[in-house]
C-alpha cells in the first residue's frame, strides 16, 4: 500500500514525462509484495478443480451426498440442468451433463454425429458408459466406429431395389445409436430430462447455502434435517424407476429366441428337384433375386427361376404375410437338354467347390480346371487354370480382374480382357479357403485351412498384414480343436468382415483384422457348417450340423429366432444319410428376411418369417387384459 501511496502522490508537474516506464516497474514491485505479504500468501494461486467449477460449487453447497437417490445434490444438478437448458447455455450444459451424468442427452449425440464430430459424439457417449459394460454400449461403440470408417472415405452402398427402406448407410447407423440408447440398461434412467416445477435457480441454492452454513457452523456431518424444498417434494419424476403414461400400455415382450420346430410357424418352400440327391455344397441368389443356383458335391449345378413379377412374393400386408406367397419356381433346363457339370478333381475327399457369376456367365470348379457356362443356354464356352495346384476359391474385383486361390497357399490375379496373370500373391502356406474384397478400403481379405487371414491392397498388391484368427480363442470343449476357415464375408458397409470357423464365428475389423467380438455357439450345439450376413447387415444366420439354423442380431450377437429343420425336411429313403441338416445359407438381395438353405440331401428350401416384423417375432397372443403394473417398455 505504501508504493501504491508514493505512486498516487506524483506531483502534477510529471505528467509531461513518460509514465509508462515508471508504471511498468510500480507493477513489479507490487507483485513483489504481494507474494512476501504473509496476509496474502495463501491467496495467490487460484484453486486448481477436478472437475468444472459448477460442479465444484454443487459439491461445496451439498458436501456428502454421494449417491443419495433424490437428494438435495440431485435436485441441485438437475434444476441447474433446466437453468442451462432453458438459457441454452450448450456448451456448459453438455459439458456439466457429461460430468455428473445425471441425463444422457440423445438429441445432443445425435447432433454431433450429424455434424460429423464423432470423436466428440464417443466421448460424450464413454461419460456414461463403456463398450464394456453390456452389449448395447459395445454396439453404439462400434456404430460409431462404422460411422468414422464412412466419413473416412467418400464411398456409399447402393441400397437394393425393394429394400424395404430407402435410408443410406449412414442414416442407418445414426438410427441405430439411437436404438441402441433406448435399450442400453446404462441409460435407460438418464434418457428423460429432469421434469420439475420452475423456479429460480437462486432460491434452491440460497436454502442451500442457508442449510450447508448451518451444518458446518455446528461441525455436524449428519445428513438429518434437510430442508424441504417446496417445490420438489416428493421423488422427482425422473428419478424414479418405473413411469406411468397415459393411454394403452405396451406388453412385456418376451426375451427368449422364437423357437420354429413345425413347418407351419414359418413360410417354407423346398424347391422342386429331381437331380442328384448329393449335398448341397455352394448355393447363391442372382444379384436381382430373380433366380437361384446351387452347386452339388457331384458337380451338378442346379438353377430355379421366377419371373420379375412372381418375385414380387415377398411384399408384406401390415401384419402377417399372404398364406400363398411364394410362387411356383422351375428348375430351368434349356431346350437343347445341356446340364452345367464341372470337370471333377481325381480325389473327390480333398476337392473342393466354388462358383461366383459375372453377368450372364458362370464361373464354377469342383476339383479340376475353371469351367466357363452361359447360364441361358448351359452351354460350357470355355475352361482354364490346371489340376494342380487346384483351384478353392475364386472371386471378382472390379477392373476386369478375377483372383483365384489354390491349395498350396497362392493367390493369383487373372486380368480377364488379358487372359493374362497380373500378380501372384504369396503369404499363406496351407490351402485358401475363402476370399472377400472391400470396396470402402480397396482390399482383399484371404484366408487358409490353418485359420491365417491376410489383408492386400487392391492397388499395389502388397500383404499390409496377416493375423491368426484363432490366437485368443478357442473352440468349444466338445469339439474337436479345429483352426479351419470355412467363409469369410463382408458386412454391406464393407468395413466389417465376418469370419466363420466350425466351433465360432468372428466380426473383425476390415483395416486391422482385429476381431471385435466372437459368438460361440451352445454346448449342445454341433459344428457350424455355413453363416452368412442378410442383405442389409443386421442378421446373422447360422447353420449346424444338427439340424438348426440361429439367426442372430448382427450388432449384439443375441439368438433371435431358432429354426429346426428335421421338423421341415424328410431324407428320402434313398438316402444313405441319416439326418438333414443346413450345409450352406444364402440370403435373398432385397428382401431382408428370406434364405434359403442348401441341405445335407440335395434338397434346397426357401424360408421367410409369418410375421412382417421378421424372425424375432411370434404370432401375437390373444388380448387377455392381463397387462404388468407400472411398466414402462419403451422401444
Amino acid at each position: 500500500m505504501i508504493a501504491l501511496t508514493i505512486w498516487l502522490s506524483f506531483p502534477e508537474q510529471t505528467c509531461c514525462v513518460d509514465k509508462a516506464p515508471g508504471r511498468a516497474k510500480l507493477c513489479v514491485d507490487l507483485h513483489e509484495l504481494a507474494k512476501i505479504n504473509p496476509s496474502l500468501c495463501d491467496k495467490l494461486d487460484f484453486p486448481k478443480l477436478n472437475t468444472s467449477a459448477l460442479l465444484s460449487l454443487i459439491s461445496l453447497i451439498c458436501p456428502n451426498c454421494h449417491g443419495r437417490k433424490g437428494g438435495l445434490k440431485e435436485d441441485l444438478i438437475c434444476l441447474i440442468l433446466q437453468f442451462l437448458y432453458e438459457a441454452k447455455y450448450k456448451n456448459t450444459l453438455h459439458i456439466l451433463e457429461q460430468e455428473t451424468k445425471v441425463f444422457f442427452n440423445l438429441n445432443y449425440l445425435a447432433e454431433v454425429m450429424k455434424l460429423g464430430e464423432l470423436g466428440k459424439a464417443e466421448e460424450y457417449l464413454g461419460a456414461f458408459t463403456d463398450s464394456a459394460d453390456n452389449k448395447y454400449s459395445k454396439a453404439m461403440f462400434l456404430e460409431i466406429q462404422k460411422l468414422i470408417c464412412l466419413e473416412s472415405t467418400e464411398w456409399e452402398v447402393a441400397n437394393p431395389s425393394g429394400s424395404l427402406d430407402n435410408m443410406s448407410p449412414k442414416v442407418k447407423l445414426h438410427a441405430s445409436v439411437a436404438m441402441l440408447a433406448k435399450k442400453n440398461p446404462a441409460l435407460k434412467d438418464k434418457l428423460k430430462f429432469p421434469s420439475m416445477e420452475k423456479s429460480r435457480l437462486l432460491t434452491l441454492m440460497k436454502q442451500s447455502l442457508a442449510w450447508w452454513t448451518s451444518r458446518t457452523c455446528n461441525n455436524s456431518s449428519s445428513m438429518e434435517n434437510i430442508p424441504v424444498v417446496s417445490y420438489l417434494c416428493g421423488t422427482p419424476s425422473y428419478f424414479k424407476n418405473k413411469f406411468r403414461k397415459t393411454g394403452p400400455r405396451k406388453k412385456v415382450i418376451n426375451c427368449k429366441p422364437n423357437e420354429i420346430n413345425d413347418i407351419s410357424q414359418c413360410n417354407a418352400l423346398v424347391l422342386p428337384d429331381y437331380c442328384s440327391e448329393e449335398r448341397i455344397v455352394r448355393l447363391t441368389y442372382s444379384p436381382s433375386g430373380d433366380y437361384i443356383l446351387a452347386l452339388a458335391e457331384d458337380a451338378t449345378h442346379k438353377l430355379w427361376t421366377w419371373s420379375s413379377s412372381q418375385n414380387e412374393f415377398c411384399k408384406y400386408t401390415p401384419r402377417i404375410l399372404k398364406e400363398n406367397i411364394f410362387p411356383k419356381p422351375r428348375l430351368h433346363q434349356p431346350q437343347s437338354g445341356k446340364t452345367m457339370k464341372n470337370e471333377m478333381a481325381a480325389s473327390v475327399q480333398n476337392s473342393t467347390s466354388c462358383f461366383a457369376i459375372k453377368g450372364s456367365y458362370l464361373f464354377s470348379t469342383s476339383g479340376g480346371k475353371i469351367a466357363v457356362f452361359d447360364l441361358k443356354s448351359f452351354e460350357k464356352v470355355g475352361a482354364f487354370g490346371s489340376p494342380t495346384p487346384m483351384a478353392t476359391y475364386f472371386i471378382f474385383i472390379p477392373g476386369d480382374l478375377l483372383a483365384v486361390g489354390l491349395d498350396d497357399g497362392s493367390i493369383f490375379i487373372h486380368c480377364l480382357s488379358s487372359r493374362k496373370v497380373k500378380e501372384k500373391l504369396e503369404g499363406h502356406d496351407q490351402k485358401i479357403t475363402c476370399l472377400a474384397f472391400s470396396r470402402c478400403f480397396n482390399v482383399l481379405v484371404s484366408s487358409d485351412s490353418d485359420g491365417k487371414l491376410c489383408l492386400w491392397s487392391t492397388k499395389s498388391w502388397v500383404k499390409l498384414t496377416s493375423k491368426n484368427s484363432t490366437q485368443k480363442f478357442c473352440s468349444r470343449s466338445n469339439l474337436e480343436s479345429t483352426s479351419l476357415v470355412t467363409h469369410i464375408q463382408f458386412d454391406p458397409y464393407q468395413i466389417e468382415i465376418l469370419v466363420v470357423h466350425e466351433g465360432w464365428i468372428g466380426v473383425h475389423d476390415a483395416r486391422c483384422l482385429d476381431c471385435r467380438v466372437q459368438w460361440i455357439p451352445d454346448e449342445s450345439d454341433t459344428s457350424i457348417t455355413s453363416a452368412t450376413y442378410s442383405s442389409d447387415g443386421e442378421i446373422i444366420y447360422v447353420g449346424f450340423g444338427s439340424g438348426f439354423i440361429k439367426i442372430l442380431d448382427s450388432k449384439t450377437l443375441v439368438t433371435i429366432c431358432r429354426i429346426d429343420l428335421t421338423s421341415v425336411t424328410q431324407p428320402s429313403p434313398s438316402n444313405i444319410r441319416l439326418e438333414v441338416y443346413p450345409t450352406v445359407i444364402a440370403a435373398h438381395p432385397s428382401h431382408l428376411s428370406q434364405i434359403s438353405a442348401g441341405l445335407s440331401n440335395g434338397k434346397v428350401i426357401v424360408l421367410q418369417p409369418l410375421w412382417s416384423r421378421g424372425w424375432g417375432e411370434t404370432a401375437p397372443p390373444e388380448d387377455d387384459g392381463d397387462y404388468p403394473d407400472d411398466s414402462d417398455h419403451s422401444y
